[in-house]
């Protein structure tokens, strides 16, 4: 009985020291691995931060449209934009500010003897109006149904590009082209049987 106490009181001995020994250790190795897990959380943090600001950063870049330069019914009315996107729908009903038919001028669409590309889409509600496309007297799209999607051409520069309505489907036959060589947009209309004429000239 006296040996079995003596090793109970030993073996209790040994166990309140390793207790000790552990409680003396583990605090330390707790605060160091709070401290790496915060290190970590703010790495993660800081890195969660720059990610939102380059993603905002770039967003900027291609969310720019042609709020930038007023309203739709301003952008329209001054018939020529450099903010407008390709392919984007200003009003959601037919409504084209009520501009009038007009020829353009179109500079610097591209090097002399080259190639430009020419963006044409509805710019308002989509109704399915049809146009042809002459370029320099040949017809390039006899029936072109005009839609809200850009529709791209290649044209020669210098060239004299006809675009004549054919059927109009209410309110007016409005469109937009664009040639992205020199970042502008024009806004116009035209009636069954009638034309528009775009002079396309080279870069200075």
């Amino acid at each position: 009985m006296k040996n079995r106490k003596k090793n109970q009181v030993g073996h209790d001995q040994w166990d309140v020291e390793k207790q000790d020994e552990h409680s003396n250790i583990e605090p330390e190795q707790e605060e160091k691995e709070i401290i790496r897990h915060q290190t970590k959380m703010k790495k993660s943090l800081w890195l969660g931060v720059l990610s939102l600001i380059g993603l905002s950063i770039i967003a900027g870049f291609y969310t720019t449209g042609y709020l930038d330069e007023g309203s739709a019914e301003e952008v329209v009315f001054n018939r020529i934009s450099e903010a407008t996107v390709a392919g984007e729908q200003l009003f959601e009903d037919e409504t084209n500010a009520e501009i009038e038919a007009r020829d353009f001028e179109v500079t610097g669409a591209g090097t002399d003897g080259g190639e430009a590309r020419m963006l044409i889409w509805d710019f308002n509600m989509e109704d399915l109006d049809e146009v042809s496309i002459i370029v320099d007297g040949t017809v390039v799209r006899e029936k072109h149904i005009i839609t809200n999607d850009a529709y791209a051409i290649s044209v020669p520069v210098p060239s004299v590009v006809t675009i004549t309505g054919v059927t109009d489907h209410g309110a007016g036959i409005s469109y937009a082209v664009k040639f992205p060589n020199n970042q502008q947009t024009y806004f116009n209309v035209v009636a069954p049987g009638q034309s528009n004429i775009y002079t396309v000239l080279p870069r200075p």
